[in-house]
């Protein structure tokens, strides 16, 4: 059950948009399964999501935490004879949505003039999710979308590792010397290292570490271990976009 509770602390106004709608979303009861999160009424923003015992006062230190962000003016194009028009606002990624779910509430998909689509709700956006049929472009989306919560990075590595081998082999078959060899359980083991690094490295980009370091814990010359975390990057990539290309046309039935 969802409850807009009253927090014991003021909450500071949004800093993505400046209104002071801003509420303490709870779920649960008082205890360790209880969940927190500060949502701005006016344009969604919303901090982290807390759990436990004193999941609002974490919370709220969350939302006081949040980078405050200035709006910068909508550039406007000006056509001989006519008023000044403002540039049509940007595609959202329709991994949002996802994300969305974790706040709860709906989204009315954005359309011109009068509109009676109903909005979009979680049941929708799960429902969209829980269709798409290639496994691993959809755990890459969910890592992605929803940064790794609640989401076995574990899992995505070893679907993703079936698809880098069959890559290795692939190169091993046209005379290229193989960066490592699956036969041998010192290279698999290496394998599952790169794969975590490359999962990582694709849901918290702003953690990369140096390939350099990568490579020395990983017990690897730096050029092989370019080589297969190029291809384990660029199937998680291509992963990624098939998912969301399929995500969205499955939500918004394109």
């Amino acid at each position: 059950m969802l409850v807009v509770a009253a927090p014991a602390v003021a909450l500071t106004p949004c800093g993505n948009c400046g209104s002071d709608e801003v509420r303490m979303r709870a779920r649960g009861s008082a205890g360790s399964r209880r969940t927190a999160q500060v949502v701005c009424a006016r344009c969604s923003s919303y901090s982290e999501l807390c759990v436990g015992a004193y999941a609002e006062d974490q919370a709220a230190r969350s939302w006081e935490r949040k980078p405050h962000v200035v709006p910068a003016p909508p550039a406007a194009r000006v056509v001989r004879g006519r008023v000044p028009m403002p540039e049509p606002t940007l595609v959202r990624d329709p991994l949002e949505l996802i994300a969305r779910m974790l706040v709860g509430g709906s989204f009315r998909e954005p359309s011109e003039g009068r509109s009676t689509m109903p909005p979009l709700a979680a049941a929708d956006i799960a429902g969209a999710v829980g269709m798409m049929r290639d496994s691993v472009a959809k755990q890459a989306v969910l890592a992605v979308a929803l940064r790794g919560q609640g989401v076995s990075l574990s899992s995505l590595g070893r679907s993703l590792a079936r698809r880098v081998m069959r890559q290795i082999q692939w190169q091993r078959r046209f005379g290229a010397k193989p960066a490592l060899r699956m036969d041998d359980p010192a290279d698999r083991w290496r394998m599952r290292l790169v794969l975590q690094d490359a999962v990582n490295d694709l849901v918290w980009p702003e953690g990369k570490i140096a390939a350099q370091d990568a490579a020395k814990a990983a017990k690897m010359r730096k050029g092989d271990y370019l080589r297969v975390y190029g291809i384990a990057a660029a199937t998680l990539r291509q992963a990624l976009e098939d998912g969301r290309k399929e995500f969205s046309g499955r939500v918004f039935n394109r």
